[in-house]
């Protein structure tokens, strides 16, 4: 082969090298669609669960605390003189899309077994819209001195979350049901309620976020429908919330049967929520 040939032979490969590799990058698809992160910033917004799980094989530990009315002014400190209702939880994320979890709460002495799956994910891409989680949860109050049979100490609790978020701002619905096999003083076995939350991202560590649980249909004497107010900070290792709300119940069930406050009146109380996640998967 002639110098000549050789030389307009090189010139063409690197001439066609651009073009045989745009090719094959041309068919291999980008991963775009990934699930949105952070429409809401804890696996509770106050009081009321929202879509986030934990990830599969992270353990997801928190402590919530509830005072008491803030309207006994300095005399009882603002209501952390009456006492916190307090419930410590521990959920475990099997899959990206389905944990398990426990709790103990001190009102009642109730505690909780729970579940939540993730039935759809919003992506990055607009390609699956909303965020769509069910969760079931049986409440056993543990409460002595009663005479009740165990069947008596069971509630029950179950929840569609719905949920969106738009460019830092985010909202869910979730309607819900509730069951006591016994009231224990109150006059509805079985409950009807819609929790609408709402998160507000001021930046990468804050964020502002409500929550309105209104009760629909027959409900207990004296109830009313329950609110809260929320600063939220992410540390990175920890999200705290830092809150006013008008039930010192946790659990929604237990919200839904018992807040009797109105917090547009005044009936509200500080409170605040610790959240931890633990990567046990050794990633």
């Amino acid at each position: 082969m002639k110098p000549n040939s050789i030389i307009y032979l090189i010139t063409g490969f690197v001439l066609c090298l651009p073009a045989v590799c745009y090719a094959q990058l041309e068919r291999e698809r980008v991963v775009t669609s990934t699930p949105v992160e952070d429409t809401f910033w804890a696996t509770k917004n106050v009081g009321i669960s929202t879509t986030i799980n934990p990830s599969g094989n992270d353990l997801h530990s928190s402590v919530l605390h509830t005072f008491g009315l803030v309207d006994g002014g300095i005399d009882r400190f603002f209501g952390l003189d009456d006492g916190a209702n307090t419930r410590l939880g521990l959920i475990y994320g099997i899959t990206d899309r389905v944990s398990i979890g426990l709790g103990r709460m001190t009102f009642r002495k109730v505690v909780d077994v729970s579940t939540k799956m993730n039935l759809l994910r919003q992506t990055t891409d607009g390609s699956v819209p909303l965020s769509i989680a069910l969760k079931g949860a049986t409440g056993i109050s543990t409460l002595s001195g009663l005479g009740l049979e165990f069947s008596d100490r069971l509630s029950y609790f179950t929840s569609l979350m719905i949920a969106k978020k738009f460019n830092g701002f985010s909202v869910q619905l979730s309607p819900m049901y509730s069951h006591f096999n016994r009231t224990l003083g109150q006059a509805q076995e079985d409950l009807l309620g819609l929790g609408v939350l709402l998160n507000v991202e001021l930046n990468e560590q804050f964020s502002l976020s409500g929550e309105y649980l209104p009760v629909f249909g027959d409900r207990n004497p004296g109830t009313e429908d329950a609110m809260a107010i929320a600063l939220n900070i992410n540390t990175g290792g920890h999200v705290f919330q830092i809150f006013f709300a008008s039930s010192q119940w946790h659990n929604e069930q237990f919200v839904m049967a018992n807040n009797r406050d109105r917090f547009w009146e005044g009936d509200f109380r500080f409170g605040f929520n610790i959240h931890r996640v633990f990567g046990l998967g050794g990633r």
